[in-house]
């Protein structure tokens, strides 16, 4: 490990960008994590902070290496996540979410396909964390099935930020992330980075393991504000599905479409959760239908206020 403490000498290559709202419960496992990398690569990392709960003081407390910015308001993880590239220099700015375990080898391997090629973005798979919780699966089956680890190295169009680092340089030149967004900021950027041209490598062999959501409720009800900012997202650019802005009635067919472009994606790539995923069926189309209501609501509210 080569990690650069605030005041260090040595300029870190990479910058671990991590925002913070009440994680408690898991940031100690992410930094440990990150703090038992493998690799002779410089990095530093910075936790953007603005829990209510004792985050902060577990950070400052046993992790004095990490630089904390603590905010005083609630601040979204796009916005979090820009304020980390600005007060940061690494060439490569590197996102992970507070409830995600890194591999040890994570930094060592971004850098490495970053050499390889010329991307804009270089992220991996998201292992499954809660594999003993059906509603920890079907959160993780409805958010992350396309980064699984057995899918296969390819260029795509977005990527999840809890496992995916920019360059510095195309990060700062598209913008940053729509610190306006509560959720699907990072996809509508990356298709923003895309659409001018830029490529992003999904690669299964840099992991992190999320730590899901629990709960049927809980997992059911935050598919409702996915749904509203997948709408919202759309409403700002030019990204796939913008038919349902025109055509709204589409979004009652979209569940059964969901429910079945999981069951192809499942059927091609990891036939070993298929069986789990026809039995979650029935609750992967009801969280699907939660969050086409919360699609049609967003779209709904802002043609009433124009």
């Amino acid at each position: 490990m080569t990690l650069c403490p605030q005041g260090s000498e040595i300029e870190p290559l990479v910058s671990i960008l991590i925002p913070c709202y009440n994680s408690e419960r898991t940031i100690r496992q992410c930094l440990d994590s990150i703090l038992r990398q493998e690799t002779s690569i410089p990095f530093d990392v910075t936790v953007v902070d603005s829990s209510i709960d004792a985050t902060p003081e577990i950070v400052a407390r046993e992790y004095p290496a990490v630089r904390v910015i603590h905010r005083a308001a609630r601040t979204l993880a796009g916005a979090a996540r820009n304020i980390g590239v600005r007060a940061t220099n690494g060439r490569y700015c590197m996102m992970i979410d507070s409830d995600c375990i890194a591999r040890p080898d994570m930094v060592e391997q971004v850098i490495r396909r970053f050499r390889e090629g010329e991307y804009a973005g270089v992220g991996g798979a998201i292992s499954n964390g809660t594999p003993g919780s059906w509603s920890g699966l079907l959160c993780y089956l409805m958010e992350f099935k396309e980064s699984m680890p057995s899918t296969p190295r390819r260029t795509v169009r977005t990527l999840a930020t809890a496992n995916l680092t920019y360059r510095r340089d195309v990060f700062e030149v598209m913008g940053g992330f729509d610190d306006t967004l509560w959720l699907t900021e990072d996809i509508l950027f990356n298709y923003k980075l895309t659409l001018a041209g830029y490529s992003i490598l999904f690669d299964p062999e840099i992991q992190v393991t999320h730590l899901n959501r629990t709960g049927w409720r809980n997992v059911l009800s935050y598919q409702y504000g996915m749904g509203r900012m997948a709408a919202a997202a759309r409403l700002r650019g030019e990204m796939p599905g913008r038919v349902l802005l025109e055509y709204p009635a589409l979004l009652f067919l979209m569940p059964f479409v969901r429910l079945a472009r999981a069951a192809k994606w499942l059927l091609d790539y990891d036939r070993k959760q298929l069986l789990k995923f026809i039995i979650l069926s029935p609750a992967y189309l009801l969280g699907s239908t939660i969050w086409s209501v919360g699609f049609f609501n967003e779209v709904a509210e802002s043609l009433a206020e124009k």
